[in-house]
């Protein structure tokens, strides 16, 4: 079993008291007001509620949901890999069950997640594969009309929760497994209201293929986020504060990292045709030895027009800051923490927030109702030529073989079969660049994945 959790650091006491001081100022809400907010239009970037959208209501005291995914997979020359290539077909099978109203302010809600791996000359990975595991099973005390008449929830067990916009706290939507976490999550507020704060006390859990996964003994996650919808459509504010204590692990592991954040997100103009989405986010502290000064940042403007096939245009930039110096005293390389990449940084799943300068295009459209396609085409530069293209290990300390890694095409297809079946169609080109092509073998590589989801 872990060790206890470690007391709260000094800064969690100043936070929860401005937390205090903010609910103090909140305007208090009738408790049959209803709210309606935007939601972005970033890729990705939407969170899941807590519970599940594959569950439904049963009976007024009973929730539950059954998803089961197929997935056909194809990788040519994989980078991650160190450029092999390999088919497997892919199963993800998720059951929900909770338990509401009938016992309340005591609510249970247990997920259990199997994932496996067939047909693949490839060694076990935890991120593919992790047999009949519990992905949450937690206790929370709700209450519906509490503080300026918001709900009220403290949660405490195994939980798997999207935060801000999630790119460094994700429920994983497409990877084979889904992250998981041990401890404690106090809401006042949810994605219903014009205002939230979501606060965190955990340890990410260690995921292993065979074998009942733990909570990590030696790293513990703290943070506390607010959301502000009250100015929607036009700019909905997330700022958070996340604390990562790794100081117990040994010194070549060690983290501790404070980030501090705000993704903002809106629309404007003649029927929200226009719309932003930004993402800010500083880190300071320590990795191993060094001192960790890092950043990154993710800006969007799309344009959507009124027609049938509602299409969409988009460009955006993703920069997160690289080590300079592999031999000084400092690190400047971001840490995406437990973000989710896939729909993010290309459906390759090359590159993570990490070292890079990506600008990306993305065109969607719904040529019928129940059929989603996008294109999209991204650029790939080290933000440092210093550092590493960190998914492929691949470093030039000397900064001599340049800064482009290459471009990536991606294309998508989702066709809603039924209420209850989809069939989801994705394929990504990777076109080698300068840096790429002067660190090793080099060639183009290919992508291809085919998925049918079942929900009961």
């Amino acid at each position: 079993m872990p060790p206890p959790f470690r007391q709260p650091p000094a800064i969690v006491p100043t936070l929860l008291g401005a937390l205090a001081l903010l609910i103090a100022a909140l305007p208090a809400a009738e408790p049959n007001q209803t709210f309606k907010s935007i939601t972005t239009r970033s890729v990705a970037a939407n969170r899941t509620a807590e519970r599940p959208d594959y569950a439904h209501d049963f009976s007024r005291a009973l929730s539950i949901g059954l998803e089961s995914r197929t997935r056909y997979e194809t990788h040519q020359d994989d980078y991650t890999q160190g450029l092999l290539s390999d088919d497997a077909l892919v199963t993800r099978n998720l059951l929900y069950l909770s338990i509401q109203k009938a016992l309340d302010p005591l609510r249970f809600a247990v997920e259990l997640q199997d994932s496996r791996r067939f047909f693949s000359g490839l060694p076990d990975v935890p991120n593919l594969e992790n047999h009949l595991e519990p992905l949450q099973a937690y206790a929370q005390l709700y209450f519906d009309h509490a503080l300026g008449g918001a709900p009220l929830s403290l949660s405490a067990g195994r939980l798997a929760f999207d935060w801000a916009d999630r790119r460094l706290i994700s429920r994983n939507r497409n990877r084979n497994t889904i992250n998981a976490f041990d401890g404690f999550r106090l809401r006042l507020g949810d994605e219903n209201a014009p205002w939230e704060i979501d606060a965190i006390a955990v340890r990410p859990v260690t995921r292993s293929a065979t074998q009942l996964d733990e909570s990590a003994d030696d790293l513990m996650l703290y943070g506390l986020a607010g959301y502000w919808r009250g100015w929607s459509p036009h700019v909905v504010l997330e700022p958070y504060w996340l604390w990562l204590d790794q100081r117990e692990a040994p010194t070549a592991l060690r983290r501790n990292l404070h980030t501090f954040g705000l993704h903002t997100f809106g629309q404007w103009g003649r029927s929200s045709a226009w719309d932003y989405d930004v993402s800010l986010a500083g880190q300071w502290g320590e990795t191993g030895s060094q001192t960790h000064r890092a950043y990154a940042t993710h800006l969007e403007i799309g344009r959507t027009w009124a027609s049938a096939w509602k299409p969409r245009l988009a460009a955006w930039l993703n920069y997160a800051t690289g080590d300079r110096n592999a031999t000084d005293a400092a690190n400047q390389r971001f840490d995406p923490l437990f973000g989710a990449t896939y729909s993010f940084y290309g459906y390759s799943s090359y590159f993570s927030l990490q070292n890079m300068l990506n600008p990306t295009f993305r065109l969607s459209f719904q040529p019928h109702k129940n059929l989603k396609c996008e294109v999209m085409h991204r650029a790939i530069w080290l933000a440092s030529d210093t550092d590493a293209w960190v998914k492929a290990n691949r470093r030039d300390a000397t900064g001599s073989s340049g800064r482009f890694v290459g471009q990536e095409f991606d294309a998508r297809l989702v066709w809603q079969l039924s209420s209850s079946c989809d069939l989801d169609m994705a394929y990504a080109h990777f076109f080698p660049g300068d840096f790429t092509q002067n660190t090793g073998a080099s060639p183009a590589a290919n992508f291809l994945q085919i998925a049918a989801t079942v929900r009961f």
